[in-house]
């Protein structure tokens, strides 16, 4: 099967899109593009704004544009090339799914919405509105602007396709209670708080999110936030049914104007069923001596979700952490899949490539985690950290293949079950947690003990090699071949069946796309049973 229509096979949000569409309510001003006689056009120089809008006859002015719009809606063409200053408005319309209602460039050249010290597009209660191939502009973080690129709130039925998004204090695209809605191919640089943030009221109000191909770079931090975290790549709050596909971040957080809590690359807090995969999160920081700065993240309040297929290395903090804060809801049902980090927490202490933490104090709020199939490897320290507060149960680490030197495991251990996990060390003699090896730390501990037999693995895995990486395209992931197994590798036909001894079912591809047989295991490519 091809690697580019893998998505498809996992994304639950395509029956969800399908199933969940709402009508369009009455007390919207519907258009369809058929049915209207025209769309409005806009030249910033041949335009006149005692013009109508038509194509022989177009407005100067987002300013006028607007007036317009509230008289009637209908589709908006921006001359390409042109810088228009100000912010566009939509309020309580629709256009048909068929036929939304457009918002884009034409001609030669893309058109730019200057948003000065204000969004450049904010879109409010309304239905089936697509902003596409269009440039959005703000003074910048600290030097002036004080709000988000695009707002879209409280809306249904939506696509953002084909933009960037720079400047902003707030975040690039900032997703509010909305539902049934894309955002495709956003370049999202510059900004304050995130790149991309989808957020809701509650569950419900915010829910059956696409982010698809969309890369956040460089979003350093909010100026004005003094009190919590800022500077994340793309982030998912309060919300349900997210999927966050073949997005890449990188080099956000580094301008947090705070120490404490810090930014992530690709993150998720207090939302259900959240699928992260296929992405690339690198090179992602924090502020001097703050915290985070990892490349993914399952947060306070995450249930039934999970981050697989994906690639984390560089990063001031953990490759992937497993968070739960106080005030949170529970946390429990999420799953590491068939991921890989390389040399992450190059500057977080304690972080390592994965790391836990439950600063709600609650072992129950922080519970039923699997951590399978992944490659974990860290040449500078730990691949696993706990916090000291990191209460937790039923956190199982089954079929990783975990490299380092020194100590493999940072902190209690607490509740975790490790087990059929193969270690081994990066260059260094590695200690588990005291003990000088796997033998002495199981026989004390009773970890990768199965039935009364060792089931975990000191063997070289004898990758392809090499077990580094400057890829930046989550679309060339199948390419990342350094971490196959040689054929003489000792670990073909070894794995447990996760399935049969926790009743967790894994995806069904490994990460080259390989399908997995019911009941066989694979890390990431051919660390399988016979």
């Amino acid at each position: 099967m091809s690697y580019l229509r893998r998505t498809v096979l996992y994304s639950f949000l395509v029956i969800a899109f399908l199933a969940d569409c709402c009508k369009s309510p009455v007390n919207h001003r519907k258009v369809s593009q058929e049915k209207a006689t025209g769309a409005y056009f806009v030249d910033g120089q041949l335009g006149d704004d005692i013009n109508k809008g038509t194509r022989q006859q177009p407005v100067r002015t987002i300013a006028r544009l607007n007036t317009l719009m509230e008289e009637k809606a209908m589709s908006v063409y921006f001359t390409g090339g042109q810088n228009y200053e100000g912010t566009l408005l939509l309020t309580n319309v629709s256009g048909e799914e068929d036929t939304p209602i457009s918002i884009t460039s034409s001609g030669q050249g893309r058109a730019t919405i200057y948003g000065a010290g204000s969004e450049a597009v904010h879109i409010e209660n309304c239905r089936n509105i697509t902003v596409k191939g269009i440039d959005l502009k703000g003074k910048g973080r600290k030097m002036g602007n004080t709000t988000n690129g695009l707002s879209l709130s409280g809306s249904s039925g939506c696509l953002v396709s084909n933009v960037s998004v720079q400047g902003f204090q707030v975040s690039g695209i900032d997703l509010y209670n909305c539902k049934n809605t894309k955002v495709l191919d956003v370049y999202a640089a510059d900004n304050g708080f995130s790149g991309i943030n989808v957020m809701g009221s509650d569950r419900k109000s915010s829910r059956n999110i696409l982010v698809q191909n969309c890369r956040a770079e460089n979003n350093p931090g909010d100026p004005q936030i003094l009190d919590n975290h800022s500077g994340n790549g793309i982030l998912v709050g309060v919300s349900d049914s997210v999927l966050i596909d073949h997005c890449t971040a990188t080099n956000n957080g580094w301008d947090m104007p705070r120490k404490g809590n810090g930014p992530v690359g690709i993150w998720a807090w207090e939302s259900n069923r959240v699928i992260i995969q296929y992405c690339i999160s690198y090179h992602n920081k924090t502020a001097k001596d703050a915290k985070d700065g990892g490349g993914f993240d399952l947060d306070g309040g995450v249930t039934n979700s999970v981050i697989r297929y994906c690639l984390s290395y560089g990063n001031q903090g953990a490759g992937y952490g497993l968070f739960q804060f106080s005030g949170a809801s529970g946390w429990s049902g999420n799953s590491i899949q068939y991921c890989i980090s390389i040399n992450d927490a190059t500057t977080t202490k304690g972080a390592g490539s994965i790391f836990i933490w439950n600063g709600s104090g609650d072992t129950s709020m922080l519970q039923n985690c699997m951590v399978c199939n992944n490659v974990f490897y860290n040449d500078a320290g730990p691949v696993i950290c706990f916090e000291k507060a990191s209460s937790h149960t039923k956190f199982r680490f089954c079929n990783n293949i975990f490299l380092c030197n020194g100590q493999v495991i940072e902190g209690e251990t607490g509740s975790s079950t490790f087990l059929g996990n193969d270690w081994w060390h990066a260059g260094n003699d590695i200690i588990f947690q005291g003990y000088s090896n796997l033998e002495e730390w199981a026989a004390a501990t009773g970890q990768e003990m199965l039935n009364g037999k060792l089931a975990g693995l000191y063997v070289d895995p004898v990758f392809k090699g090499p077990l580094f990486t400057d890829l930046t395209d989550p679309w060339k992931l199948n390419e990342l071949t350094g971490f196959t197994l040689k054929n003489d590798s000792p670990l073909k036909g070894k794995g447990l069946d996760v399935r049969s001894l926790y009743g967790f079912v894994g995806s069904p591809e490994d990460f080259y796309g390989n399908s997995i047989p019911e009941g066989m295991i694979s890390v990431p490519g051919v660390f399988m049973l016979k």
